[in-house]
């Protein structure tokens, strides 16, 4: 089937079923080659019974499982929300924002809904720092805040929250008789599994927040460019799970073309595989079956240490070498990479879901195709993958003035995500009006499936030497740190920031 093909009865089919579908959450996947991709969905079914729902769960007309609140107010009860400044957009934009954009409509909507369902008056206030980097800043404001007037809720940049928590400013969310439902598929059982811990969860993210389902690390490709060279679909690779990292090396080799003359490497040329910026490589860590942590039998254990990690910098360090790489800075020539792929100047490129909005923006007309990120190897049980650091955690604080306030609010807007953004964004936008084909529904399916989390990972942010980073350091200067002697550096102040971690949960 040539990937090019468009099937406009399949599309209205589809469109047409996606108005009445559930979202999935991580634990599910499609399970049949409805399409011909051949995605073998069944590689990526989630361990463990976590999240998932009984098939007797009660529904409502349009076929969602029916959430546990009922018809409980709080009888226009205030609440004070903290949100990071520099992705408020993405969790309660304003109305003024809205106008143009479907998906931030959809949002806001979420947001009066939930107001309006539990007769609450919700107030966002914007935090005083951004992202990446004021992570000491929230601390801060949030410290402040519980001394006078604490937040009723918290939802900001994804790993402040653990941040806040190691600290000793969240409450533990997991209490039975609480709102929260953590068996609804609103809640993504690949991080409970990772994060519930001796009955004890300080932090939580959707399973339809609108910035987890953007940062979705993926495969993105150019079908044109590999049929130039005969080269094989990723499609069938996937399918016949031979979908791994020295698979895409075999693909991409000789592929640099100086297509200037001018003997540079620079925006005008052609790569084999373009990477994203330096935050987006650590997908490839957990795509090729690492972890830095574990929770065994109730108890955390670090990873930090093993003899993976070495093996995994020696794979990467191999990988880049590859001449047909344009992977290291987070611009070329003046030049984002991302616009290297969107300008057919890149076979492979390796980004957040979120490029199937640039390419659309672009009213680009090649066809895209996408996959989930490589294996290590076909012995692999799993695709994995992971998520770029910009999409939102929701906790409590320690003494929030009403925790079942807080824990309903929390209950609602997750279900409601559940009922409006996922089905607006993910399953109407960027399987069917943002792809170029019907293939790659179940393709952007297989790569939500393949979605895992990290507790390590998770409190990085209150690591002084962060291990992720020193990881990446390894692979971009080889010949100055290896793995040993870099944790040997690091090692007292890693295990005192793991014991923290423990501590945590010890409590």
């Amino acid at each position: 089937q040539n990937m090019k093909q468009q099937s406009l009865w399949i599309r209205l089919l589809v469109l047409a079923l996606a108005l009445v579908m559930t979202v999935s959450v991580f634990a599910a996947c499609a399970t049949e080659d409805e399409d011909g991709s051949g995605a073998d969905a069944s590689q990526n079914e989630v361990d463990g019974t976590e999240g998932d729902t009984e098939p007797e769960a009660e529904t409502d007309k349009d076929g969602f499982i029916v959430d546990g609140l009922g018809d409980v107010k709080f009888d226009g009860a205030a609440l004070k929300i903290l949100v990071d400044k520099s992705y408020r957009k993405q969790v309660a934009p304003k109305e003024e924002e809205c106008e143009g954009d479907p998906v931030r409509q959809v949002i806001y909507s979420r947001n009066e809904t939930v107001q309006e369902r539990l007769g609450v008056e919700i107030t966002f206030v914007e935090s005083t720092a951004g992202a990446w980097g004021g992570a000491a800043k929230v601390l801060q404001d949030v410290e402040t805040a519980c001394e006078t007037e604490p937040y009723d809720a918290i939802c900001i940049y994804n790993l402040t929250p653990y941040m806040l928590a190691v600290n000793g400013l969240c409450a533990n969310l997991y209490d039975e008789d609480s709102y929260l439902d953590l068996t609804a598929p609103w809640w993504p059982a690949s991080l409970l599994d990772e994060i519930l811990v001796n009955d004890t969860l300080y932090a939580i993210t959707e399973s339809n927040d609108y910035g987890l389902l953007r940062n979705m690390m993926a495969m993105f490709f150019n079908p044109e460019m590999l049929e130039a060279r005969n080269l094989e679909s990723p499609y069938d690779l996937v399918k016949n799970n031979e979908w791994t990292i020295d698979k895409l090396s075999e693909m991409i080799k000789d592929t640099y073309e100086d297509k200037n003359g001018d003997g540079k490497r620079d925006a005008e040329d052609i790569y084999g595989f373009v990477n994203a910026t330096n935050a987006k490589r650590d997908a490839w860590f957990f795509a090729l079956g690492n972890k830095y942590s574990e929770v065994q039998d109730g108890e955390i254990v670090s990873l930090v240490g093993g003899d993976h990690i070495q093996t995994y910098i020696d794979k990467m360090v191999n990988f880049y070498t590859d001449d047909t790489m344009l992977w290291d800075a987070p611009t070329y020539g003046g030049t984002e990479q991302d616009i290297q792929f969107r300008n057919e100047r890149a076979y492979f490129y390796s980004s957040g879901v979120f490029m199937t909005e640039e390419i659309k923006r672009d009213e680009s007309t090649f066809e895209y195709g996408v996959v989930p990120m490589p294996k290590m190897n076909s012995d692999q049980d799993r695709y994995y993958t992971h998520l770029s650091n910009t999409y939102d955690t929701w906790c409590v604080s320690f003494n929030a003035k009403d925790m079942d306030l807080s824990s309903a609010v929390l209950e609602c807007m997750a279900s409601e995500a559940y009922r409006k953004i996922g089905p607006t964004y993910f399953d109407t936008y960027v399987k069917l009006r943002y792809a170029s084909n019907e293939l790659l529904g179940p393709m952007y399916d297989l790569v939500r499936d393949s979605v895992t989390f990290d507790l390590i990972y998770l409190y990085s942010v209150s690591y002084t030497v962060n291990p992720k980073d020193s990881v990446k350091s390894c692979i971009t200067n080889p010949t100055a740190n290896s793995w040993s002697s870099v944790y040997a550096t690091n090692k007292d102040p890693w295990d005192t920031a793991f014991q923290s971690i423990v501590d945590t949960y010890a409590k």
